[in-house]
């Protein structure tokens, strides 16, 4: 096997020491499986870095709370690891903007931002909500002493279930911008996107979330 390649979302989503469990649909291998999580690496063809992605099912949750948690950005470092700060740009509409993040990396690992731009939709039929993000360049200056993204998208999909969860499933690709250390790789690969999803699940719970209203989303006629 190559070695392994770094991912990130939003770019704050990447154990070392594991073990290759399972291979996946559509070559999708299995990192990662704790506390109803599973992370999942793919090679990517034409890169060098492999695609990440973690899933679970959230049960007693609404689609307002999953999109108004990502929404709100300059909440990120509550609960996306790595990620220092974040704040919208520019917004354009409800359902698109530009989003501005600073992720911390550790010593002596030149941080990453990316200024990305990110748009939702939701099926009317299904009601599944999904949320694009790729990296731009030109718009906004670069920050002394930072490694600015250009090649990074991301994803999250929210996919309410005939069993009354909902199947949340983050997912990213991008290209680091210089070579990292095989320690840090192994640390941002698999165990990033599983502390992230994990702190999402405890942080959409909270009031402000939980009660949360978003003018764009639908939520299922049984809810």
């Amino acid at each position: 096997m190559r070695p392994l390649k770094i991912f990130t979302v939003l770019f704050v989503v990447f154990v070392s020491g594991f073990s290759e469990t399972a291979i996946a649909d559509g070559g999708w291998i299995l990192r990662k499986d704790s506390d109803n999580i599973q992370v999942y690496t793919k090679q990517v063809e034409g890169s060098s870095y492999d695609a990440v992605k973690a899933i679970t099912i959230l049960f007693n949750v609404r689609l307002d709370s999953l999109v108004a948690l990502i929404q709100d950005v300059e909440a990120c470092a509550d609960w996306a690891d790595k990620c220092a700060q974040s704040y919208v740009y520019e917004r354009l509409s409800d359902t698109e903007a530009y989003v501005y993040t600073h992720n911390s990396l550790p010593f002596p690992i030149k941080d990453r931002d990316v200024l990305a731009h990110v748009t939702w939709s939701q099926d009317p039929l299904s009601y599944e909500i999904n949320m694009h993000s790729e990296a731009t360049m030109g718009i906004m200056a670069e920050v002394k002493g930072w490694l600015r993204l250009t090649q990074a998208n991301a994803s999250w999909r929210f996919r309410p279930l005939a069993s009354g969860g909902v199947e949340v499933r983050s997912e990213a690709h991008l290209n680091p911008g210089s070579s990292l250390p095989g320690w840090v790789t192994n640390m941002l690969l698999v165990d990033t996107p599983y502390q992230t999803m994990k702190s999402f699940a405890a942080e959409v719970a909270m009031p402000k979330y939980r009660n949360a209203l978003v003018n764009f989303i639908k939520e299922p006629p049984e809810l």
